[in-house]
């Protein structure tokens, strides 16, 4: 998704284009900083409630609601493991197991953006034995995917909406007093796209909306909202202000390297999305890419054989950093 594609213009026109995309749907059920650290925990074998709390530093009512959420979306089931009292642990399930390109893709952007953080370092696939990076190719030519080589074009389906939940209208505040140990794995990435309005504005960024009266139109966002979540991606690093007017001084917002790099991220989130979230024979965005000129579809592939990458497949390299395979 570039900023000169097929689709220019066409979100600002229509709201509900941007706001009704796979990427803000994926947005609506996992688009938070408690809902992403579940999953983190899950897919290092953490099952039980008292864990996913200790290593998240999660209140216990907003772990609740968010463990119940996901439940009811599909992508855990509780699994009752004591009868007496009646205890339950959480598993994923396929459609919670088919995030997990998402999840390396976070991983992959923490290792290149914030090395110091608390995940597991090295990763082994499993078939090979090798110690591997995850790759994200195109299926078409199995060439690594920029965002520069993306296009997209949207529907223009007047009817797509909606609804914003209100957890999202806010940001996530991290407790940090409340237990010593939790884990900081993913907080760096968290800190950009840890609630649902930075991500439509990283997603703004990649179809080409710059300017911040393009983005409040596009997005329906407060004026404060806008501006605040603005200023948190610039002190992030995530992107930058260019002048592109002199008199009145006026600035635009630009992707960085870093900022562009969350591409793999969104786009893992949109396949999910398309395969999970959508109608059968719904396609409101499609992308095409450059080089081959065909219909973009990822593959992530490990760097040590080229073979695909399944999620059971992967362990970490250090088995004390982290608790079972899925």
């Amino acid at each position: 998704m570039t900023g000169n594609g097929e689709g220019r213009g066409l979100a600002v026109r229509n709201p509900n284009l941007i706001l009704g995309s796979p990427v803000a749907r994926a947005l609506a059920v996992i688009g938070d900083r408690w809902a992403h650290l579940i999953l983190r925990d899950a897919f290092l074998g953490v099952r039980r409630f008292e864990e996913f709390r200790r290593r998240s530093g999660a209140a216990r009512g907003t772990l609740a609601s968010r463990l119940k959420s996901l439940v009811e979306n599909g992508i855990l089931r509780r699994s009752r493991y004591q009868e007496s009292p009646v205890r339950y642990e959480y598993r994923l399930t396929d459609k919670g197991l088919d995030l997990y390109p998402m999840v390396l893709a976070a991983w992959a952007w923490e290792q290149r953006w914030d090395p110091g953080n608390e995940l597991p370092s090295e990763l082994v696939h499993a078939p090979c034995g090798g110690r591997m990076q995850p790759r994200f190719q195109c299926q078409g030519c199995d060439r690594p995917i920029s965002i520069w080589d993306v296009s997209y074009r949207f529907a223009d389906e007047e009817g797509l909406t909606l609804r914003i939940p209100a957890r999202f209208q806010r940001r996530s505040r991290v407790r940090t007093g409340s237990h010593g140990d939790f884990n900081t794995g993913l907080f760096a990435i968290l800190n950009v796209i840890g609630d649902r309005w930075t991500g439509l504005i990283v997603a703004a960024q990649f179809f080409g909306l710059h300017r911040y009266d393009d983005i409040g139109a596009a997005l329906g966002i407060a004026t404060n909202i806008l501006a605040s979540r603005l200023k948190l991606l610039v002190k992030a690093g995530v992107l930058r202000r260019v002048p592109y007017q002199k008199k009145p001084l006026r600035h635009e917002y630009r992707l960085t390297e870093k900022g562009a790099d969350l591409y793999t991220h969104a786009l893992q989130m949109h396949e999910w999305s398309g395969r999970w979230l959508l109608d059968d024979g719904e396609q409101p965005l499609t992308l095409k890419h450059r080089p081959c000129g065909r219909l973009l579809r990822s593959r992530v592939a490990c760097s040590a054989c080229g073979e695909k990458v399944k999620a059971t497949e992967v362990r970490v390299a250090d088995e004390s950093a982290a608790g079972r395979r899925p």
